[in-house]
């Protein structure tokens, strides 16, 4: 268990999640065209990590981080729409509903997304306060919450970054004296995109990189906040992605993009600066976002409930330890798509929304000398190909009473 000094506060954490922002897409990961100056110095006063997994759709990701489980232990297999009537259930625990019962203010801005009944909102999930759009916007107004009543019908879509921010801004400032957390997960870069001057029409990269330099510009507001209070160097900045990119943006190189478990559909962008951890480093150890629920207890010097399926990284990120994880999984809604165990990854099928890429599965990849998954080497590792995939099917055995759970239910 962290120890902190006598009378000295667990540190703050911001975590801050990106829509459908790929790999790619930032300075510091390689890209030529967007201007990130906020990132790429957090970067380096901070860890970049390289193989940081998510979910490749919207929703399972967020629940991922929100509950430290694998979305379809939580109930949240897939993409949630407005007349569904499941989501994340007030059985699972989230990270607000630890870090509240250990002191900390909670936050939470911008998309939800895990579920629009009365019994799934944010602030039944252990936050205090809540103001942004339960689902991704379909047009070019959206309509924002407060808490658990319309606020705002029609907010515009490229307003939305700004107005985040300044929600988060607020927070910070009547909440900086004590410790708190803020979940800011920005609707973009996911259709609709949109922006304001002066960013509008700035960028090398179109609009999209217009949405990308404002998303930018908004951290160093956060950042420059936290100075301003004097609390930045005793608060855990985290600036993420939920999954790869869809329409538009860089994958960095990667095979793949959003709805496909190839890495650059579930591989994110990951940069984390804080108290605790290591400066300047980049980590290429494989992690997962749903670390992140034991990886904040633990800075908060508090326990990590049974049952996660996240582990603690605080050692990863210091550059102490390597990857906790043996094996990771990964899924898209009830199909296995591939497992890592290390370098190596076994793509098992693949699949774009409901329908599968057909051909001769699994390959076996060697992720550090082929990350574009371009050459599959199972005939020259029969007995690897033949451990990833009982690895899988054990899984899938231990996930089939959850679905079954979740088909009956629904």
């Amino acid at each position: 268990m962290t120890r902190h000094p006598p009378h000295s506060p667990p540190p703050n954490l911001v975590f801050i999640m990106m829509d459908d922002m790929g790999a790619g897409d930032v300075g510091c990961y390689g890209s030529r065209l967007l201007d990130t100056p906020v990132m790429d110095r957090l970067a380096t006063e901070g860890v970049r990590c390289t193989r940081m997994y998510g979910a490749p759709t919207c929703s399972p990701s967020r629940a991922q981080v929100l509950t430290g489980c694998y979305a379809q232990r939580v109930g949240v297999p897939r993409v949630v729409f407005a007349d569904d009537d499941w989501g994340l259930e007030t059985e699972f625990p989230t990270i607000a509903t630890h870090l509240r019962a250990a002191g900390y203010a909670t936050a939470a801005y911008g998309k939800w997304h895990v579920g629009v009944r009365e019994r799934h909102r944010p602030t039944r999930h252990g936050f205090d306060t809540y103001y942004g759009p339960f689902l991704q916007p379909s047009q070019p107004v959206v309509s924002c919450w407060r808490d658990e009543r319309e606020a705002d019908r029609e907010v515009p879509c490229s307003a939305l970054t700004r107005v985040l921010t300044e929600e988060a801004l607020g927070f910070i400032d009547t909440h900086h004296a004590s410790p708190f957390f803020i979940y800011l997960a920005h609707p973009m870069p996911h259709v609709p995109i949109g922006a304001e001057p002066p960013f509008l029409g700035r960028s090398r990269a179109g609009l999209y990189g217009d949405v990308i330099e404002t998303l930018d510009h908004g951290i160093g507001q956060i950042v420059d906040r936290l100075r301003r209070h004097g609390v930045l160097d005793r608060t855990v900045v985290i600036v993420t992605s939920d999954n790869g990119p869809w329409y538009q943006g860089r994958t960095g190189g990667l095979s793949g993009r959003k709805f496909e478990t190839y890495e650059g559909g579930v591989r994110v962008p990951f940069i984390a600066r804080g108290p605790g951890i290591a400066r300047g480093q980049v980590c290429e150890e494989p992690l997962h976002l749903m670390d992140l629920l034991p990886t904040a207890l633990r800075w908060a010097g508090r326990p990590a409930p049974p049952g996660l399926d996240g582990r603690d990284m605080s050692r990863t990120l210091a550059g102490t330890a390597p990857s906790p994880h043996d094996v990771l999984h990964l899924w898209n809604v009830y199909t296995p798509g591939a497992v890592i165990q290390g370098r190596w990854k076994l793509n098992l099928v693949q699949q774009r929304g409901e329908y599968p890429r057909r051909g001769e599965f699994p390959h076996l990849i060697d992720l550090v000398e082929d990350p574009e998954e371009a050459y599959d080497l199972s005939a020259r590792h029969p007995q690897r190909v033949e451990d990833l995939a009982a690895q899988a099917r054990a899984f899938a055995d231990e996930m089939a009473p959850y679905y079954r759970k979740e088909r009956d239910r629904r």
